[in-house]
């Protein structure tokens, strides 16, 4: 015989597969008054369709509905492709673009002058018109003439390819669990509380120089990182 919170998980997961993202569930105390049983074996079910990332709680607010969660594979596949194999539309809202010089520590890990220039560009990306990450981008100047002059809402990497004829490929991946800022967590509409996912990615050229650092945060609630045991192309 199935446990209790057994049963409150099968039909409430059944009932989320009808509703729409952002929907509303009805109070512990209702679920328990509904189903005949305590608060404490709702919770329960509730919690595992939480870590399912089904349904997201809001503190304060309620549990609602979550956004379908969306996989990106550690490798070179641009967001612009992945949010196409997802089924979504991928744009991006530039919050800055300049150029400046590297400076001591970002010289170091381009391996450029500290003197020499290097572009930083920050963008909100999103999925339709759901904001997911906050991507800052380094890139060596003297390797992309006029970088700023490209449209940057799109992908990044089609414009390296398209326009300076670079093909990068991962040379690494730090991924951290982290607070967002409250900037942060403002651009990414969530709490700040609210877990993400803090990932320096490098890119490298063909003769292993370092052309790109892009540190990015993504959304805990709708975002997961696949690792694989090896690289399977590009980013």
């Amino acid at each position: 015989m199935a446990a209790k919170y057994e049963v409150v998980l099968k039909e409430l997961s059944a009932e989320i597969a009808e509703m729409r993202a952002g929907d509303q569930l009805p109070t512990e105390q209702q679920l328990a008054a509904r189903f005949s049983v305590s608060s404490m074996t709702v919770r329960r079910a509730l919690e595992a369709l939480i870590n399912a990332k089904r349904i997201v709680g809001i503190r304060g607010k309620g549990t609602f509905v979550a956004e379908p969660s969306l996989t990106k594979r550690m490798t070179l596949a641009s967001f612009t492709d992945s949010m196409r194999a997802a089924g979504r539309t991928a744009r991006a809202e530039v919050l800055s673009a300049g150029v400046a010089a590297a400076g001591a520590d970002v010289a170091a890990d381009f391996g450029i002058e500290s003197s020499a220039s290097v572009y930083t560009v920050e963008r909100l990306r999103f999925g339709d018109d759901t904001p997911l990450s906050i991507d800052s981008s380094r890139l060596p100047a003297e390797l992309f003439p006029n970088m700023l002059g490209n449209d940057l809402t799109g992908s990044l990497y089609e414009i390296l390819r398209r326009r300076y004829d670079v093909h990068l490929t991962r040379a690494s991946s730090r991924v951290a669990a982290v607070l967002p800022t409250p900037r942060e967590a403002e651009l990414l509409g969530i709490t700040v509380d609210q877990p993400c996912l803090q990932v320096i990615a490098r890119g490298s050229l063909a003769d292993g120089r370092v052309a790109e650092i892009t540190r990015s945060i993504y959304r805990g609630d709708l975002y997961e990182l696949l690792i694989e045991p090896e690289d399977q192309g590009a980013s």
